[in-house]
């Protein structure tokens, strides 16, 4: 029997089940569990409370990750920081006595030139499975979701282990532009993104073109769809449910939420709501309570606050019939949105704000309408209701070119 080539996947500061980052390794996993022999490298402090987690593949529980956040903290942070400072010493004169015991200590001096005498923040308790694992060129490691101190520990891998994996990092948020920053590693990997050895996914024009500009070459950086699970919608002709997903922040325009409820039950009381959201900024409280408020009044109104796992949260999609994205578009086109990108796989007919033009190579039949403030997505809402039959057949066609475009995706092309 042919022994199958290895598959990591890496998620280093996922610490719970919220947010995209378990949904997205789930949906790797399960893309390439077939041909791979797949295992998970994350945070020591992950903790999945009782949401779904796939069977077949081996979890390790390894990386050291951030224990104060900035924002929260920022004296605990700094301290912690002046505390890896001293962490970096030791761990500088225990790997010089580890490599010179396994030959290698020319080789790792080199390396720690290079990269000034740091040792990348991951490095001490990723290595140890690394190495166990013998990991060779023909397999893969995939950072799902890499920020400055991952592409820090790729770059000191690969200068260190010949014999290295091929190394895929997929990229959601333009980083910032910094000294030793993100794009400063990035560029060091230059010679392998051309060799082959190393390839960065990007999800949105805007990102890429973004990237384009502060790369030193063009090689192997590519625009890359979310793997993720279709739904074949059902035409409906009446109950049409209106929906709300994810993180209630005001960058997804929350506030204005309950406006355009109250707006749309003025013009018309057809229509049912389904507002799901877990964690919310504090200036928006006063937004949640006002939900909750109309919610007792109106029973088509239901509110769902709580974390939603993989299986659970697919449901909910299932269950809504057009949603309005109601995000800044120019926070839209630069952030990109999960949300959106969920409606074209599950075949919702959608409202988006004017001048957003993420994915817009996706919306290439009319399965959405455009919309500039509370009246005008009040309007379009209630318009794609009364011809809901066109708007659904297109967002069908439309979830067809993305599935077809995920068939020929450089992430699974180059994961072979």
């Amino acid at each position: 029997m042919i022994k199958k080539k290895r598959l990591i996947l890496v998620e280093t500061e996922m610490k719970s089940p919220k947010g995209h980052f378990l949904d997205c390794l789930i949906e790797t996993t399960k893309l390439f569990e077939k041909k791979f022999e797949l295992s998970w490298f994350i945070n020591k402090k992950f903790y999945s409370n009782g949401a779904y987690i796939p069977k077949k593949v081996k979890i390790y529980k390894i990386i050291n990750g951030n224990y104060f956040e900035r924002k929260k903290n920022k004296f605990l942070y700094i301290l912690n920081l002046i505390l890896n400072l001293l962490i970096n010493i030791l761990q500088i004169f225990f790997f010089t006595l580890y490599f010179l015991y396994y030959g290698k200590l020319f080789t790792f001096f080199k390396v720690l030139v290079i990269n000034h005498f740091i040792i990348p923040k991951y490095f001490y308790s990723f290595y140890w499975s690394y190495k166990k694992l013998n990991l060779t060129s023909n397999d893969h490691i995939f950072f799902q979701s890499a920020r400055r101190n991952d592409l820090s520990l790729i770059n000191f891998i690969i200068k260190l282990d010949i014999n290295h994996p091929k190394f895929h990092i997929r990229v959601f948020l333009p980083p910032k532009k910094r000294f030793r920053g993100f794009f400063y590693f990035l560029n060091k990997l230059s010679k392998q993104l051309i060799s082959g050895k190393v390839f960065v996914y990007l999800f949105g024009k805007n990102t890429f073109n973004y990237f384009l500009q502060n790369c030193s070459t063009k090689k192997n950086i590519c625009i890359s769809n979310l793997p993720w699970t279709f739904y074949n919608r059902k035409n409906k002709q009446k109950d049409y449910t209106i929906g709300f997903l994810g993180n209630a922040r005001q960058s997804r325009g929350f506030e204005i939420l309950p406006n355009i409820i109250e707006s749309i039950e003025n013009k018309s009381k057809k229509f049912n709501f389904l507002i799901h959201f877990s964690d919310i900024e504090n200036e928006l409280k006063s937004v949640k309570n006002k939900l909750y408020n109309l919610a007792k009044t109106n029973k088509r109104i239901k509110i769902i606050e709580e974390y939603s796992d993989y299986y659970k949260f697919r449901k909910i999609l299932q269950k809504i019939d057009i949603m309005p994205i109601i995000h800044n578009s120019s926070e839209l086109n630069k952030i990109t949105s999960g949300t959106m990108y969920s409606c074209i796989t599950h075949q919702i007919p959608i409202v988006i704000p004017k001048g957003t033009n993420f994915k817009k190579e996706l919306l290439k039949h009319k399965s959405y309408e455009k919309a500039n403030n509370i009246d005008e997505f009040t309007d379009k809402l209630i318009k794609i209701s009364n011809n809901y039959k066109l708007y659904l057949n297109n967002a069908k066609k439309n979830s067809n070119i993305l599935k077809l475009k995920l068939h020929n995706d450089p992430l699974i092309k180059n994961i072979c």
